[in-house]
This record gives C-alpha cells, structure tokens and sequence, in this order.
C-alpha cells in the first residue's frame, strides 16, 4: 500500500518528465528552425555567412567581396537589421558604421574616406538624415556643417575649403535655400551676398570688389 509520501513523490517525478518533455521538444524545434546558411557567388566564393530562424534572418551575418575581404557585419531579428552594422571597402578599411532598430537606421552613423579618414557622422532618426551632420575632407578639415529636419536640410549651413577657411554660409528652409546668403573668396573675404526664396535667388545680389558694394544681379 502506497503511503502519501510516495504518491507525491510520484506525481511530482511525472511533472518534472513533462517539463523535460517539454524542454527537449523546444530545443530539438529551434534546431529544426534555426539553421546556419552560407550564400555563395556565381563563381563560387564564399558571399555570406549567418543564421536564419524561421526562414528569417537572425543574429549576426557576415559579408564578403569576391576577393574573399570582409565587407560588411550586420545583425539581425526578426529578418530585420536590428543593431550595429558595419561596412568595409575591398581593401578592408573601415566604410561606415550604422545603428539600426527594427529595420530603421537610428541614433548615430560614421562613415569614411577610403584612406581611413573621416568621412561624415551624424545622426539618422527613422532612417533619415536628423540634426547637424559634419562632413570633412581627407585632411581632417571640415569641408561643410549641415542640420536637418526629416531628411532635409533646415537651418544655418556653412561651407569651407580643404584649408578650413569658410567660403559659403546661408540658411535652408524646408530643404531648399532661403533668406540671405555670404560667399567668400579662398582666402576669406566676402565677395557676394544675395537672398533666396524657396530655391530661387530673388531681389538684388552685391558683388564686393576692393571694399566697394556694387550691385551684382537684380531678380
């Protein structure tokens, strides 16, 4: 005759075989569904390497050029790039580094010259351009300074040369360029200045020659 203890333990040793069960029938489905997937090219080198779920991209994947050079790290979820992405040129510098989220870029961005240089940064909100983004030439020198506004342009903007002196500055509405603009000379001094209206130069335009304003263009 079964004592009380032995049918709880008995019971209790059934519930932990389901659990097992259960358990073991999970990780045997994840392995049916998640699986290593190599791409390759017409020509037979490697292309891709990463782990798919479902059918759908997960985790980390890895790119290549025909060369065999690694060309681009993305991650993955839910077959959408979610997380850090970089790129590579052939030659294995550094392209550019993305944040994604849910198939989106956001957050900030990198990218650089093929020598290794800084490029351009700035920030992407819902895969477009957000903020002020900074673009430099290979010398390290910043060649323009921009803000934008759901992707377009909005706000002061100044332009400068590969030796860092400023030769444009205006303003941007809506993308296109509005209200009053100064261009200088490579050596920095002011040579024109003109309004714009929605893109379009409008009213009188001065040209400055040897400290003198002398009326440019009428509009």
């Amino acid at each position: 005759m079964k004592t009380a203890r032995s049918t709880i333990v008995s019971q209790a040793w059934v519930y932990v075989s389901k659990i097992l069960f259960f358990v073991t029938f999970l990780l045997a489905n994840t392995e049916i569904y998640s699986q290593e997937v190599k791409e390759y090219y017409v020509t037979g080198e490697l292309k891709a390497v990463g782990i798919k779920k479902n059918e759908l991209k997960s985790g980390l994947w890895t790119y290549y050029y025909l060369n065999g050079q690694q060309s681009a790290v993305e991650n993955f979820a839910n077959g959408f790039l979610n997380g850090e992405v970089i790129y590579y040129y052939p030659t294995g510098v550094l392209q550019g580094k993305e944040n994604w989220r849910a198939g989106a870029l956001g957050d900030s961005a990198w990218y650089y010259h093929p020598s290794g240089k800084l490029h351009r940064k700035g920030k992407y909100e819902q895969s477009e351009y957000s903020g002020k983004w900074i673009h430099f030439f290979e010398n390290g020198k910043i060649e323009r300074i921009v803000n934008y506004e759901f992707g377009m342009p909005e706000g002061a903007t100044q332009v400068y040369n590969e030796t860092g002196i400023l030769i444009q500055e205006g303003y941007y509405l809506h993308g296109k360029e509005d209200g009053e603009w100064k261009f200088y000379t490579s050596t920095g001094e002011l040579e024109f200045t003109g309004s714009y209206s929605q893109g379009r130069e409008t009213g009188i335009w001065y040209r400055y020659e040897n400290g003198k304003k002398k009326v440019y263009k009428r509009y």
